[in-house]
Protein backbone atom coordinates (compact mmCIF):
# COMPACT_ATOMS: atom_id res chain seq x y z
CA UNK A 1 0.00 0.00 0.00
CA UNK A 2 1.71 2.72 1.39
CA UNK A 3 5.53 2.67 2.40
CA UNK A 4 6.60 3.43 5.61
CA UNK A 5 7.15 6.99 6.42
CA UNK A 6 10.64 7.33 7.57
CA UNK A 7 10.81 11.39 8.58
CA UNK A 8 11.54 12.57 11.86
CA UNK A 9 8.46 14.63 11.53
CA UNK A 10 6.08 11.50 10.76
CA UNK A 11 7.59 10.19 14.09
CA UNK A 12 7.34 13.26 16.42
CA UNK A 13 3.79 14.65 15.29
CA UNK A 14 1.66 11.21 16.55
CA UNK A 15 3.77 11.63 19.65
CA UNK A 16 3.36 15.37 20.81
CA UNK A 17 -0.40 15.24 19.71
CA UNK A 18 -0.28 12.74 22.14
CA UNK A 19 1.47 14.23 24.66
CA UNK A 20 -1.10 17.47 24.09
CA UNK A 21 -3.50 15.34 24.44
CA UNK A 22 -2.72 13.90 27.58
CA UNK A 23 -1.93 17.81 28.56
CA UNK A 24 -5.56 18.57 27.61
CA UNK A 25 -6.82 15.77 30.22
CA UNK A 26 -5.12 17.90 32.83
CA UNK A 27 -7.09 20.67 32.21
CA UNK A 28 -10.13 22.18 34.09
CA UNK A 29 -13.14 21.66 32.13
CA UNK A 30 -13.89 22.27 29.37
CA UNK A 31 -10.25 21.22 28.02
CA UNK A 32 -10.64 18.29 30.18
CA UNK A 33 -13.39 17.04 28.04
CA UNK A 34 -12.17 17.63 24.86
CA UNK A 35 -8.46 15.76 25.80
CA UNK A 36 -10.82 12.88 27.00
CA UNK A 37 -12.86 12.72 24.48
CA UNK A 38 -9.89 12.91 21.76
CA UNK A 39 -8.33 10.24 23.59
CA UNK A 40 -11.19 7.89 23.68
CA UNK A 41 -12.09 7.94 20.14
CA UNK A 42 -7.97 7.59 19.45
CA UNK A 43 -6.85 4.65 21.40
CA UNK A 44 -9.13 1.62 19.56
CA UNK A 45 -6.73 3.24 16.22
CA UNK A 46 -3.29 3.20 17.95
CA UNK A 47 -4.39 -0.06 19.76
CA UNK A 48 -4.66 -1.48 16.33
CA UNK A 49 -1.77 0.21 14.56
CA UNK A 50 0.46 -1.00 17.23
CA UNK A 51 -0.80 -4.82 16.72
CA UNK A 52 -0.55 -4.33 13.42
CA UNK A 53 3.29 -3.46 13.63
CA UNK A 54 4.56 -5.49 16.29
CA UNK A 55 2.10 -8.67 16.42
CA UNK A 56 1.27 -8.49 12.45
CA UNK A 57 -2.45 -8.82 13.61
CA UNK A 58 -5.06 -7.09 11.58
CA UNK A 59 -5.56 -4.21 8.97
CA UNK A 60 -1.98 -2.75 9.57
CA UNK A 61 -0.39 -5.80 9.49
CA UNK A 62 3.02 -5.78 7.81
CA UNK A 63 1.89 -8.31 4.54
CA UNK A 64 5.62 -8.72 3.35
CA UNK A 65 5.68 -7.03 0.71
Amino acid sequence: MLDRLTSPTSLVVPVLGTVYLVYLATQPPPARWVGLGCLLVLTPFVTGWLLGRYADVGPWADSGS
